[in-house]
């Protein structure tokens, strides 16, 4: 019976990652529109090497983004996170496009261990994310409000006789959003462990009404 529940569970995060960015939809060919950011800048970012595989998360550094919806069910938001280097990850649920173009990352639903019946998040996990700053669009198919917690972890160094890395976090909660309509969180990371992770919203989206915030 253990194996049967192991399946079905292995079943559902497959279904919900076909969700969150479904497959058919990503295209590297799209992220040669991206240079058309609507009035966003992304800064310059550092010349540092990305990352061959997940052990990288460890030594260069992590950056998670999980996000929830006003009734913690699937997220009827869409995420897209744009890198310092233009590349991009997740799906926009009204133009039916996704992107899974940075060297290691992942973006899914996960509707597991959370203490209740239909409470969902939405993950995306960035491994070895270079320092830059970041553009994170939240995508809305209905109007809602949302909350997004960002958590990083920096590079690996080393102190004393064992390697060390440090981990920040901020959040924004109960963001509104309009049906159809999007708006822009600007993320700040460093691989350097002297700096926290920042995210600000950006002002001038018309979609855009703070309700409450953790500050």
């Amino acid at each position: 019976m253990g194996a049967n529940v192991l399946n079905c569970r292995f079943v559902t995060i497959l279904t919900l990652l076909m969700m969150i960015i479904p497959r058919p939809a990503l295209s590297h060919a799209n992220f040669a529109h991206l240079s058309r950011l609507d009035d966003t800048r992304i800064s310059d970012f550092m010349d540092e090497v990305d990352p061959d595989d997940t052990e990288d998360c460890f030594s260069l550094g992590e950056l998670d983004i999980v996000f929830r919806t006003d009734k913690n069910a699937l997220p009827n938001v869409g995420v897209v996170l744009t890198d310092p280097r233009r590349r991009r990850i997740g799906f926009d649920p009204l133009t039916k496009r996704g992107w899974d173009a940075l060297p290691v990352a992942q973006g899914y639903v996960d509707c597991d261990d959370l203490g209740g019946a239909d409470t969902c998040r939405g993950i995306v996990q960035v491994c070895g994310p270079i320092s830059g700053t970041y553009k994170l669009e939240n995508i809305a198919q209905q109007a809602t409000a949302y909350s997004v917690t960002i958590s990083a972890r920096s590079k690996e160094v080393l102190n004393g006789n064992s390697l060390q890395s440090y981990r920040s976090e901020t959040d924004l909660e109960n963001v509104a959003i309009r049906a159809r309509s999007r708006n822009i969180v600007l993320l700040n990371y460093s691989r350097d462990g002297q700096e926290e992770v920042t995210a600000q919203l950006q002002q001038g989206h018309e979609s855009l009404t703070r309700l409450s915030s953790s500050d």
